[in-house]
């Protein structure tokens, strides 16, 4: 079973802000990229940026749904838990998968393409899209 903790509604509202903040500076590094399709730093700088960014919207929507957010090492219980939610959350989970599939290489790891980055952004774009739809204002 994985570990959760319970979260606050400031608690929720922090997450969110770092979500919306990870995922413009995404959204301005995909936008600065030198327009080849080869690896680059802006690329993985978008895309490890769009991995914070989905995980602290997962936190905010089961923080605000559920009233506790995953509190694991393993970011895969988040993705168990944002599956739990209704409505919705199992589409978003596996948003949140395919972000979190190759963390450790593009957060840690060498660059990766725009198209890897572009990717990214749209799954973390989604996440924290959501994040009105449970409810959760600026």
């Amino acid at each position: 079973m994985a570990r959760t903790a319970k979260t606050t509604s400031a608690e929720v509202r922090q997450r969110a802000g770092a979500a919306r903040e990870h995922l413009q500076v995404a959204l301005e590094r995909v936008e600065y990229g030198d327009g080849t399709a080869d690896p680059s730093a802006a690329a993985q700088v978008a895309a490890s940026n769009a991995i914070s960014a989905g995980i602290a919207a997962t936190d905010a929507i089961c923080g605000a749904v559920l009233g506790e957010r995953a509190n694991d090492q393993d970011h895969r219980s988040a993705v168990e838990l944002l599956s739990t939610v209704e409505p919705g959350g199992s589409a978003l989970a596996g948003r949140l998968r395919r972000l979190l599939k190759d963390k450790s290489l593009l957060q840690y790891g060498g660059f990766c393409t725009p198209a890897v980055a572009r990717t990214a952004v749209r799954d973390a774009q989604a996440l924290v899209d959501a994040l009105r739809r449970y409810g959760i204002r600026e």
